[in-house]
């Protein structure tokens, strides 16, 4: 029973590492502020890692697999993590479209800052003390996925 569900686990981790979604230096194309490094961390049953400076924001990510309609949720699933905060945890909520991705928002009363990117099962967390920080989050949070960045594989146009 737990063969297939780590040959489907390394099967994901495969194919986001070879889809250009993530990179030694970057993931999904994010435009870092200067000074702000990706590191990469050993998830177990999803993609992980963090983007951080020195005296700066630490910004956390996990990469989960999205869960079809009506089949049970599995471990490293992806869950909507802010559209799930309960709503007397906070601050403000909000959904947009960016770059033709749903997008959403939460901003807790713990001062941390939660996004989802819910078609790219992508969440984003990150402690947020002024509004300098919360402006430096969202302007790095915001470029994913950036599928023109440098350094991205291009897709094919159609036919081709």
């Amino acid at each position: 029973m737990k063969k297939p569900f780590f040959m489907i686990l390394a099967v994901l981790w495969l194919s986001q590492m070879t889809s250009g979604v993530f990179a030694a230096d970057r993931i999904g194309g994010m435009r870092f502020l200067p000074g702000y490094k990706h590191q990469p961390l050993q998830g177990f049953d999803s993609i992980v890692g963090k983007i951080e400076k020195e005296n700066g924001l630490r910004i956390n990510y996990d990469i989960g697999a999205i869960p079809k309609p009506g089949l049970p949720a599995l471990g490293g699933g992806f869950s909507d993590r802010p559209k799930l905060t309960r709503k007397g945890d906070v601050r403000w909520y909000r959904e947009q479209v960016i770059n033709g991705q749903p997008v959403h928002l939460a901003h807790r009363k713990d001062n941390i800052l939660v996004v989802s990117y819910p078609k790219q099962g992508v969440n984003f967390s990150v402690t947020v003390r002024s509004a300098a920080e919360m402006a430096d989050a969202l302007l790095m949070i915001l470029t994913y996925p950036n599928p023109v960045a440098d350094g991205m594989p291009k897709k094919p146009a159609a036919g081709r």
